[in-house]
């Protein structure tokens, strides 16, 4: 008779584990809102805009950004540092569309410096 009781207790435990697991905390429940990943990426973008002044410098910090952002649902963070990225690669009038494209998705999520 306890074996019956003992598979019903850890039948109902199973279920109640299951029911409490299975959210993401990396995902924003409106992708409109920051997600850990953008927040990180738009982060470490501001932390080293002012400083890269040359090309190289223009492509570590695009490659820092999208190995963060690339992993973001948040809208628009994934999309502009690609496009961040294809301008450190290109002119710095090109740098600069990149970063003022990236920065503004960064503000209309909400993040804050």
């Amino acid at each position: 008779m306890r074996t019956p009781t003992l598979l019903i207790a850890t039948a109902t435990l199973a279920i109640a584990l299951t029911a409490c697991g299975g959210s993401d905390s990396d995902t924003p429940a409106d992708p409109k809102k920051l997600d850990d990943a953008a927040s990180l990426a738009c982060d470490d973008f501001a932390a080293d805009y002012k400083a890269a002044q040359t090309k190289q410098a223009r492509l570590d910090l695009a490659d820092k950004v999208n190995k963060w952002a690339a992993s973001s649902t948040t809208n628009g963070i994934a999309d502009n540092a690609k496009a961040l990225a294809n301008g450190a690669e290109a002119s710095a009038g090109a740098w600069q569309i990149g970063a003022d494209a990236f920065a503004k998705a960064c503000l209309d999520a909400g993040w804050k410096s």
